[in-house]
């Protein structure tokens, strides 16, 4: 008769089956699609990529380069640049300038000496005259000596209130309210101990 070692060995048993009939297939069917798959890239390699990336190299690219490439630098630095300097120096260069010369004069003559002849003649003296010499007055004659007699009024204020309010509590706090709080804490003692021996 065999016997099982060790506990679990109906479980091994199951376990061996399992992984015989599920987990083997799988594994395999894993590697030979793994093993296509490396296959069919090789040839799509070999086949596909390779064959454009040398059409690429030696036909397309000198193609672009000779055709297009080289002739547009060419152009673009026997012709095209010089001609733009050209231009630029000769007639956008002095339109340019003309432009800023026309501007200056636009904005000094319309906009800044209106702006200061409104700011000299109208604003400043309506401000001066209408707001900062009656806020000055105001100031002056009225709120400033108000603030005098406010700030001075507090002060005296804050004196009564400590001769008239603060002495007065501290007294009774200290004279009748302490006093009478210990009694009653005391005679609340008392009948305490009374009561409850």
């Amino acid at each position: 008769m065999d016997q099982q070692d060790g506990p679990g060995g109906c479980l091994t048993g199951v376990a061996r089956v399992i992984a015989l009939v599920v987990v083997v297939p799988l594994r395999f069917l894993w590697e030979l699609l793994a093993l296509v798959l490396r296959g069919v890239g090789t040839v799509l390699y070999w086949v596909l990529l390779w064959p454009l990336a040398q059409l690429w190299r030696y036909v397309a690219e000198p193609l672009l380069r000779y055709l297009l490439v080289i002739p547009l630098s060419w152009l673009w630095q026997q012709v095209l640049a010089p001609s733009g300097r050209w231009l630029w120096s000769w007639a956008l260069a002095p339109v340019g300038r003309a432009a800023v010369v026309v501007l200056e004069w636009v904005l000094t003559y319309l906009v800044m000496l209106p702006l200061k002849f409104l700011w000299e003649y109208l604003l400043w003296p309506v401000l001066h005259y209408l707001v900062l010499i009656p806020l000055r007055w105001l100031w002056r004659w009225v709120l400033a000596p108000v603030f005098r007699v406010l700030g001075w009024a507090w002060g005296i204020a804050g004196r009564v209130g400590r001769f008239l309010v603060v002495r007065p509590c501290r007294w009774v706090r200290r004279e009748v309210w302490w006093p009478v709080k210990a009694e009653v804490a005391r005679v609340l003692r008392e009948v305490r101990r009374a009561l409850l021996g």
